[in-house]
């Protein structure tokens, strides 16, 4: 008769700050990495759904937003067709808002703007959550030949929100037309307009250059005599600021690496990134930090159409590359192209979606617990 065997101990659980170690280190690029990590046993469930670890993974190791997918606007018979491609298998695809166009993306809201049959019709804007395919429709605004317009956190009314897109919000909207210009501040506390400020400014408005928000004032592009304007949300001052010198073409505005005003100019074959900083002699002025070469930010054979520059706070960033073969993402510090945007043509006009995104409590508020969570990721 052979000898009974003991079953062996199960191993002792990791101490709980052994295993939020380990989970931070998770790449923020990966979100749904963390989830089957948390969904596999209910020791790391807890821990990743507490307010402790969700605190660290986006103050502390986390600290950038994570782009979630992008937004594009096509034509399509005659009207414009805004949809969202998600960059993850646990996201799913928006099939559009027809008759609106994407003017800006910014902390997990994408502001839209409604097509107008004539220039007297009234601007239409709305906030659209392509996650959670909510939108809001603000107040009707009058009729512009051009606007441009920024959607941006209310840091004043925020507090101590984990997640940005969730907390109240401003609108910055400008204006031109033949009686002048116009610029408003919309506020999501109060669902209104500001009083309106006017200004003069050389030059009309690019529409191709999206707005920039930097520290408490946000950027627009100017075109025919290229310009920046400035708008204080605190004062209300409008400031119109030189290009960087010996620029051709402006590509994208930005926040630079140290925190400040960044643009980037295409001349001849090169991008070329600048930022706006106090010089030696005590006044502020340009200086270039990055150039790259244009034939490097795409594979070999392409041909490029479109550059999309999208500038991250912390000075790094993603170039979108459109090609005769598709769109690329190529990396802001090295130039080098990253990889192929599934879903997004050449051609197509589109924003990064980006957000302070927290993807285990959205599985975990179904309430069906670990073992669903991994055939839902």
């Amino acid at each position: 008769m052979r000898p009974r065997t003991r079953a062996a101990r199960p191993p002792p659980e990791l101490m709980d700050d052994i295993v939020e170690e380990i989970l931070l280190r998770i790449p923020p690029a990966d979100p749904a990495s963390l989830v089957r990590a948390a969904a596999s046993c209910k020791q790391w469930w807890r821990l990743v759904s507490g307010p402790g670890f969700r605190r660290r993974w986006f103050r502390g190791i986390h600290r950038a937003p994570l782009m979630l997918g992008a937004v594009r606007s096509i034509l399509y018979n005659g009207r414009t067709n805004v949809s969202f491609v998600p960059a993850f298998p646990f996201l799913q695809p928006r099939a559009g808002r027809r008759g609106w166009r994407a003017l800006d993306s910014r902390d997990g809201r994408v502001l839209l703007h409604r097509e107008q049959r004539c220039l007297r019709e009234k601007n239409v804007l709305a906030v659209w959550n392509p996650v959670t395919d909510e939108q809001r429709e603000l107040p009707a605004l009058p009729g512009f030949s051009g606007i441009c317009a920024a959607v941006l956190c209310d840091a004043s009314a925020a507090g101590d929100n984990l997640a940005c897109s969730s907390g109240p919000f401003l609108v910055a909207f400008i204006g031109s037309g033949h009686e002048g210009t116009c610029i408003r501040v919309y506020s999501s506390e109060s669902d209104a307009w500001g009083e309106p400020a006017s200004a003069w400014y050389p030059g009309y408005l690019n529409k191709e250059v999206r707005g920039v928000c930097v520290g408490n004032a946000v950027y627009f592009a100017l075109r025919a005599i290229t310009r920046i304007l400035e708008y204080d949300l605190g004062t209300g001052g409008v400031t119109v600021i030189d290009p960087p010198p010996m620029s051709s073409d402006l590509v994208a505005l930005m926040t630079a690496e140290g925190g400040g005003l960044g643009c980037a100019t295409e001349k001849g074959c090169r991008l070329q990134m600048w930022s706006r900083e106090v010089g030696s002699d005590g006044l502020m002025g340009w200086s270039q930090w990055k150039a790259f070469r244009l034939r490097t930010m795409k594979p070999v054979g392409c041909d490029i159409l479109t550059l999309h520059v999208v500038g991250f706070e912390d000075g790094g960033g993603i170039i979108y590359v459109g090609t005769d073969q598709g769109s690329f993402t190529t990396d802001l510090k090295s130039g080098r192209y990253l990889r192929k945007v599934e879903g997004v043509g050449g051609s197509e006009d589109i924003l990064p979606y980006m957000t302070c995104y927290d993807p285990v409590p959205r599985v975990a508020s179904t309430g069906e617990g670990p073992s669903s969570a991994v055939s839902s990721a």
